[in-house]
Parts: structure tokens; sequence; C-alpha cells
């Protein structure tokens, strides 16, 4: 197979994991995320289902002798996390499928060619360019002369970073029931609480490092459906230290450069 003159691979990447597509699925503003990551946008809809749109049956998605579409869901709605814009369903990306299965690009780090449906799977082994961060030197940037010039918000942060805070279950906002998954807190609030004063404060943020433990959500139950419908720890590794996880993030940033 011949190289293309030019991949642009965001437009292969998912907008919520920053990964290369698997599985990639469209909402009907035309908005593609792997299959996966749409677990995360579920919601109840805040319009009537009238106003809510349906996903198009763009040109890619005409029915033909060897592709017919089939809408998944229709009557869950998702929001996008690129437009905000709710829809009914979603639509497999099969045109997007064919072309992450047959196009190839060039490893970024060590420039061997391959389909991008491999490339996911290889930059995650794939060393032998690497650019080599000396983690030392940016774990000296953190000394006591860096600290003070913190605000103190910032400061807070760190140190609930450092202390490790259990944030994989939460007590319910409006009783003394505790050790709830996200999804078993949403269901426990829907049958006992559902109908209480909505305003109270959200114990998933208030766990977070950058969390306010005071602060009051508007209502508590849609602001968790809304925010928190994925886990926190698929994206954040709570076995690193502040200094560690800012260490990664700077070596995986340069990844590509």
């Amino acid at each position: 197979m011949a190289t293309p003159p030019s991949i642009d691979l965001e437009d292969f990447t998912c907008s919520i994991c920053r990964e290369i597509f698997e599985n990639p699925v469209c909402l009907s503003c035309s908005h593609c995320f792997c299959h996966a990551c749409l677990n995360g946008l579920k919601k109840s809809p805040t319009s009537s289902s009238s106003d809510l749109s349906s996903v198009p049956q763009s040109q890619s998605s005409t029915p033909t002798l060897i592709y017919k579409p089939k809408i998944h869901e229709t009557n869950q709605c998702f929001g996008c996390a690129i437009c905000r814009k709710e829809s009914l369903g979603y639509l497999d990306c099969l045109d997007l499928v064919a072309d992450l299965k047959t196009l190839e690009t060039s490893c970024p780090q060590c420039k061997q060619s391959l389909l991008i449906c491999n490339l996911r799977k290889h930059m995650e082994q794939c060393t032998q360019t690497k650019k080599k961060i000396n983690v030392n030197d940016i774990k000296n940037i953190f000394n006591p002369d860096f600290l003070k010039q913190l605000s103190t918000p910032q400061v807070q942060a760190l140190e609930k970073a450092r202390e490790g805070e259990n944030r994989s279950t939460f007590q319910c906002p409006y009783c003394v029931t505790a050790n709830l998954a996200v999804e078993d807190l949403c269901k426990h609030i829907e049958e006992n609480h559902l109908y209480e004063e909505p305003q109270r404060v959200c114990p998933i943020c208030a766990s977070m490092p950058w969390g306010d433990k005071h602060k009051l959500s508007a209502n508590v139950y849609q602001h968790i459906v809304s925010r928190h419908r994925f886990s926190y720890e698929t994206y954040v590794n709570y076995d690193q230290n502040e200094d560690d996880m800012i260490a990664e993030a700077v070596e995986r940033s340069m990844l590509y450069y």
C-alpha cells in the first residue's frame, strides 16, 4: 500500500481519550468518538424529545447493497463533548473505520510505516527514538522557592494530591450512606432523594485535588449525571504523586515532536 502524501492524525484522534479512534461512532452533529468513550456522554435530555436531533442519514451512511446503516440506542440522549448538542442515538462510522484499516502513516517516533488502526498499540510500545526526559530535572523545579510562588488554592490542591484521598467511592450528599460508586450513587439518589432539596455539595468534586468541599451545586443529581458519568481513574493515575504526574505529562506531550 502506498503511503498517502499527507495525513493529519488529528482527523483520526478521539477528542475524549486523545487516542487513535477505536470502534468510532458518530452523533447527529457529525462529531465522532470511540464507542467506549461515548458511554460518558449519556445524559437526560434538557429539551423535549421533538427538539432533539436524530443521527443524520449523511451521504456516507446512505443505504447501499453492501452497507445498510443502523442507528443504535435511538431512545438514549447523548451530549456531544465538543459542541454540547444533544442527540438521540449514534451511528457506526464505517467510512472512518475503512480509512483506519486502509490508510498508512508513519510513527512519529520511529518513522515506521503502518496502518493507522495499528498506530495506537504501536506507540504504546515504541521506544526506539522516544525522547528521553530527565524526570529528576523536572522534579527539581518543585523546590521550596517555586512552591512559595503558588497561590493558597494551588498549594492545597498539591497537598491533597499527595495525600492520596479515596476517589473511587463516595458518600451520599443527602444522608450517611457511603462507599457508593458513581453509578450506585446516582441510583441511590434516584430512589431515595430525587425530590428533596437539590442544592448539595458534590461529593465527587469535593474529593478531587482541585475540589471545594463547601461549594454547593444548584442541582447535585443533575450535576453528577452531567459531569461525572465516567471514572476519573480511567484518566488519572492516583498512585503517582503530583511531581510524577507532571513529569509524565511533559514526557507524553513530546511524543509527537
